[in-house]
């Protein structure tokens, strides 16, 4: 086993470079602090997706993280990882027998819209079961059981964060080594102050000057108020996380997190919760043994294998149930927050007709697809879209770092450019 402050990284052991430098971090926090600003740290990358329908909500895909006011920082690596970066080792990860997953055959990551864009290819046939990711490799926390209005706990995504975080920094020895390789798009987690971001063009990465292109629309202002608020948050959250927390991780790196959890992560009624976890594993149970009892002691009778059927039905109930629930439910429904490997990888599409079911009875997360979610684009690949749910213009732009119905993934277009585009195409929705 290895001590706390050392981290084995590709194969090497060698002392944590967070845990080197406390003393001068330290120091720089303080400085901050006294200041009373945040500093931005910029990074570059490619857009990532998540989905979600009937029983899971998504809240995707962002850009940097920023936390507030300073002008960007250059990226630590001298340049830019390969977009489809990391993606080998998970899919080799994701199929591992240690992992279990399992995906229908002609789905692969790959690259769309002259290379700009990363996303999920499907040339396959089928629409049941095109992923399906054991609950071993999720990372899960509350998300609103201990409210009683239904409003998300405060904290939820910060606990999600640490969880992240305490996995990608054991490199090599951590369960989620592939899913941590597809986040930090292949560049090891402490080889740099902080991995690439998992979509490049949500607000808190524009530089001031690209911000007032939103001023024209009262909308634009407020979002613009919500995005400092967002970032403070941010950070008065890392500063009230536990000691042990913190020397574990440094500020940018908890800030990397909490933005690829609150554009990746999914809600819904995935059976948490100690009563939700009692019910769904004893129906089951009870139900096959009682099926099983009145067969064998009725063989060859019609209402004996009548009953056993019903009870089989009974065994799968618990998982349409659970999407019965997050459909029909109150907005004071119970819910859980999840980040789901390779299904977060898919794009989203306002008419993509996707849904995940959790299965607690086999303990796994199935992505199911409509005809809608399959489109082919100009360069004859077929891309896999899910649906994240309704999203308003503020939503996708400030924890996205897009808009529907509008594609700035252009190979030659200038960063400057593409949040251009966003924040003339915002103002003209939003005015």
């Amino acid at each position: 086993s290895l001590d706390r402050n050392v981290v084995k990284v590709g194969g090497v052991i060698r002392p944590r470079p967070w845990q080197l430098q406390r003393a001068s971090q330290q120091a720089e926090e303080s400085k901050r602090k006294s200041n009373a600003s945040i500093q931005r740290v910029s990074f570059d990358s490619i857009h990532s997706g998540t989905s979600v329908v009937a029983n899971s909500d998504a809240r995707r895909r962002s850009s940097y993280l920023s936390a507030g006011i300073s002008t960007s920082a250059e990226p630590t690596s001298s340049a830019d990882p390969p977009i489809l970066g990391g993606t080998e080792a998970f899919e080799s990860w994701f199929a591992s027998s240690s992992v279990g997953g399992k995906q229908q055959p002609g789905l692969r990551h790959a690259t769309f819209h002259s290379d700009a864009l990363r996303g999920l290819e499907y040339s396959g046939s089928k629409d049941r079961g095109v992923v399906e990711v054991p609950e071993a490799v999720v990372l899960r926390t509350d998300y609103n059981r201990n409210s009683n209005d239904g409003r998300p706990d405060e904290g939820w995504d910060a606990r999600l964060a640490v969880l992240l975080v305490k996995e990608c920094v054991k490199g090599e020895d951590s369960d989620l080594v592939g899913y941590c390789s597809l986040l930090t798009r292949g560049v090891p987690f402490d080889s740099v102050d902080v991995p690439p971001p998992t979509a490049p063009d949500a607000l808190r990465h524009w530089t001031p000057q690209q911000k007032a292109r939103l001023q024209p629309s009262k909308k634009g202002e407020r979002l613009l108020k919500r995005e400092k608020s967002q970032m403070r948050l941010w950070n008065d959250l890392y500063d009230d996380l536990p000691l042990e927390d913190r020397s574990t991780m440094s500020r940018e790196q908890f800030l990397w997190a909490m933005e690829a959890v609150n554009s990746r992560a999914f809600k819904g009624n995935f059976g948490g919760g100690l009563l939700n976890q009692l019910q769904r594993l004893t129906v089951p149970i009870i139900a096959a043994a009682f099926g099983a009892i009145v067969l064998f002691s009725n063989p060859g009778d019609a209402t004996a294998e009548l009953i056993a059927q019903v009870c089989t039905l009974a065994v799968l109930a618990p998982a349409v149930l659970s999407l019965a629930e997050e459909a029909g439910e109150s907005a004071n429904a119970k819910a859980d927050a999840v980040l789901l490997p390779y299904i977060d990888s898919a794009n989203h599409s306002d008419d993509a007709d996707s849904n995940i079911e959790y299965d607690p009875v086999n303990g796994i997360f199935i992505l199911d697809i409509g005809k809608k979610c399959r489109v082919v684009e100009d360069d004859g690949k077929t891309q896999l879209y899910i649906n994240y749910g309704k999203r308003t213009d503020s939503n996708l732009l400030l924890d996205y770092g897009f808009l529907t119905n509008m594609s700035v993934a252009k190979k030659n277009l200038s960063e400057d450019e593409r949040r251009a585009r966003l924040a003339r195409e915002f103002v003209r929705r939003n005015s």
